[in-house]
């Protein structure tokens, strides 16, 4: 019985850590960890005065740069505090596809399933999930990740495997930021930061007309975003997950709606482990969502985790 219990430990431990690295690299190495928008793209006007009294001019808006544009969709799509979310992440030979919904009125908390039946890490999942598909959990400070299977006997019954921030941040060489991978209103503020932001054109997004933003990421870009409101500290960081994940630069495309909300992002570049594209739809601005931690009488720590699978004997 000792051996088959080190032995399910065994298969938790090495699926978690995949799963938590290859969540953290879908958008954490760079891409998550954005920082504010700059503030000088705020700066520029929203909208020009007529020259003259003539209707046609009063009547005719004056188009405003891209950056700027984008500055209003943050304000527009933060208010809007929440949305449902379909995601498709793959970095190498990896798949993984996410449903859920995520909140940013409190900090970024959310619940998704993440599906990974596409990918050679499926197989690796279901004896940690009891099937090719986990639930997780996204408080304001951790991430809980439902256990199922062999794994739950193992575990004595409990169901939830927490990740601390620290757990996060080991696993995926420094970032605590996956979720942000949802988060719409940074995925903008990422877009604007690459300093170069261009207007593709209209295109169809969910049966609906959207408008295409573009940009391209490096470090050199962050590295050079001096007097933008952001510390050094977080220039720093931002600059670090970059070269951490072997990038050199990623693209960034929004997809904005009439109404200033964002309906579609994708973010692209080849990372230390593979090229890695991530998508991320978004609907039902607004929706509900209710996160709380599991009781801590269901939940196994990470440390706990490893101390049985060192300590438990054949």
């Amino acid at each position: 019985m000792a051996g088959t219990r080190k032995t399910a430990v065994a298969v938790v431990l090495a699926a978690v850590a995949l799963t938590a690295t290859a969540c953290n690299d879908s958008g954490g190495d760079g891409k998550n960890a954005a920082p504010a928008a700059p503030t000088t793209a705020a700066a520029a006007p929203t909208s020009a005065a007529p020259s003259s009294a003539t209707s046609s001019a009063a009547s005719t808006p004056t188009k405003v740069s891209p950056a700027s544009f984008l500055e209003q969709v943050t304000q527009k799509t933060g208010a809007a505090k929440s949305a449902k979310i379909d995601e498709v992440i793959a970095i190498g030979q990896i798949t993984m596809k996410g449903k859920g919904a995520v909140s940013w009125a409190d900090g970024l908390q959310g619940n998704i399933t993440m599906d990974l039946s596409d990918s050679p890490l499926g197989k690796v999942l279901a004896p940690v999930t009891g099937g090719t598909s986990a639930p997780y959990r996204y408080t304001k400070d951790s991430m809980y990740m439902r256990l199922g299977g062999d794994a739950v006997q193992a575990l004595g019954g409990r169901h939830w495997l927490h990740y601390s921030k620290a757990d996060m941040a080991k696993a995926s060489g420094g970032s605590t930021d996956q979720l942000k991978s949802a988060d719409p209103v940074q995925g903008v503020r990422t877009l604007i930061a690459t300093g170069k932001v261009t207007e593709v054109g209209q295109e169809t997004v969910n049966g609906k007309p959207a408008t295409h933003y573009t940009g391209e990421l490096s470090a050199d870009d962050i590295a050079g975003a001096t007097g933008t409101g952001l510390s050094q500290e977080q220039l720093d960081q931002v600059k670090e997950n970059l070269t951490t994940a072997g990038i050199t630069s990623e693209t960034i495309d929004v997809w904005v709606d009439s109404d200033k909300l964002v309906v579609k992002r994708t973010e692209q570049a080849d990372t230390k482990v593979g090229a890695m594209k991530a998508t991320v739809t978004y609907s039902d601005y607004g929706t509900p969502v209710t996160t709380t931690a599991p009781d801590p009488s269901d939940t196994v720590e990470l440390s706990e985790l490893a101390a049985l699978d060192k300590g438990a004997t054949g």
